[in-house]
């Protein structure tokens, strides 16, 4: 239990004190639910909750599995440290491996993380999750091998550290004696049990948000009728549109379960639905239609896009379709040839545009707002205006995954 040399330098400086608690060795796949007992009675002994306790061991597993299975396995240190008048838990995690591949590039900070890894080897896949568990982290690398240090932050008092310290290493001497199966599961059982508590609370912030969200629309539309002037009227309608895309998103998240990526086109009818019973009225007809390959992106995604195509829309209705009392708007998202891209497109059969006219560098907040959001996910922006006006926003093939084959399939806001 002989802590690395390259450890102990700062233990000197004023105000800070570090003491070792245990070490493990890693060396085969039995040695990591050894690590996981270990972790989890560390982060009882100071402290932790449920969730954080769960942050904490989910990292630290991460790490060592990563040392066993890509560094030939190694040692990890599990230390606690006085700070001024914090205390954290530090987890060293030491391998013997070749250390990373040459053309391996960190940035290390608190966020973003980003590692750009050789995926050859397979290395690096849960980097960016152990960023954001861990409080603090860091990863030195060299032919000799690699060292990972997470840090948690304990609610502990520094006076008390020293005497859970003690605590500690007496229940881990204690730990030896137990049966390691009947361990393992009672651990994985509180896990589980925090988990679904977790889902519990992200469930009921989430209904909390749907409800907000409905007043809020309800409010706009409650000012719009009260409004006098026509721009006042316009300003709400738009505001309120662009609200009730975010509102959209949310529902089809909550009706997924608040799954991770949503199906876009249903999502996009109901943007366009909506956009229309704002707008329209008996002496101005303008009919939506949406189309497209079926896919599913991400949450944030679908913000973006819900936004991006009700500025869109709302612009045709204001400015395409002046002296007349019809017109159409297409709404697409399409693969690109080969797959290389997937492209999202507006187009009316309006009025169009100068040739030399470039609305997507307009300083309008519309714009910028469209701009940002397809900036946002790596999108470029082209515009036409030949036959009506038409926007197209480009995605690299990573922005969105195949849905169910609907290809081809055309809805109608009419």
């Amino acid at each position: 239990m002989t802590m690395p040399p390259s450890l102990w330098p700062d233990c000197m400086l004023e105000g800070h004190s570090r003491m070792e608690i245990v070490s493990v060795r890693i060396g085969v796949e039995a040695d990591i639910p050894r690590v996981r007992q270990v972790s989890d009675v560390i982060a009882r002994s100071f402290s932790f909750e449920n969730f954080a306790r769960t942050r904490m061991i989910t990292a630290i597993l991460e790490i060592t599995r990563n040392a066993l299975q890509h560094g030939r396995g190694g040692r990890a240190y599990f230390q606690a440290e006085r700070k001024a008048e914090h205390t954290w838990l530090k987890v060293v995690v030491e391998d013997q491996g070749d250390g990373l591949p040459d053309d391996s590039v960190f940035v290390k900070s608190r966020r973003p993380f980003r590692a750009n890894l050789s995926q050859s080897r397979g290395m690096g896949l849960g980097l960016t999750g152990v960023q954001s568990l861990a409080d603090s982290f860091d990863l030195r690398s060299s032919k000799e091998g690699t060292t990972a240090e997470l840090a948690f932050q304990t609610s502990v008092p520094a006076r008390e550290l020293e005497s859970r310290v003690e605590d500690v290493r007496e229940k881990l001497g204690d730990l030896s004696a137990t049966d390691p199966v009947a361990e393992l599961s009672r651990q994985n059982r509180e896990l589980a049990e925090a988990m679904a508590e977790r889902e519990l609370l992200i469930d009921e912030v989430h209904h909390r948000t749907g409800n907000n969200l409905s007043l809020i629309i309800s409010f706009i539309q409650l000012s719009k009728r009260n409004a006098k002037e026509e721009e006042t009227r316009e300003a709400m309608a738009q505001l309120e549109a662009r609200v009730h895309s975010v509102a959209k998103v949310h529902q089809e998240l909550q009706r997924a379960h608040l799954g991770e990526r949503i199906s876009l086109l249903p999502l996009l009818e109901n943007v366009a639905r909506h956009a229309q019973d704002a707008f329209s009225n008996p002496e101005f007809d303008i009919s939506i239609s949406v189309f497209g390959d079926n896919a599913n992106v991400v949450g944030a995604a679908a913000i973006d896009l819900g936004l991006i195509v009700n500025e869109l829309v709302t612009n045709s209705y204001k400015h395409a379709f002046a002296g007349r009392q019809q017109g159409k708007v297409q709404i697409a998202f399409e693969r690109g040839p080969d797959d290389e891209y997937w492209e999202l497109s507006v187009q009316d059969d309006g009025g169009g545009i100068p040739e030399d006219m470039k609305p997507e560098r307009s300083d309008s907040l519309g714009w910028r707002m469209v701009r940002a959001m397809a900036t946002r996910h790596a999108g470029k922006i082209t515009t036409s205006g030949e036959k009506g006006f038409r926007t197209s926003i480009k995605f690299p093939p990573e922005f969105a995954s195949a849905g169910r084959d609907t290809s081809g399939s055309a809805s109608s806001a009419e």
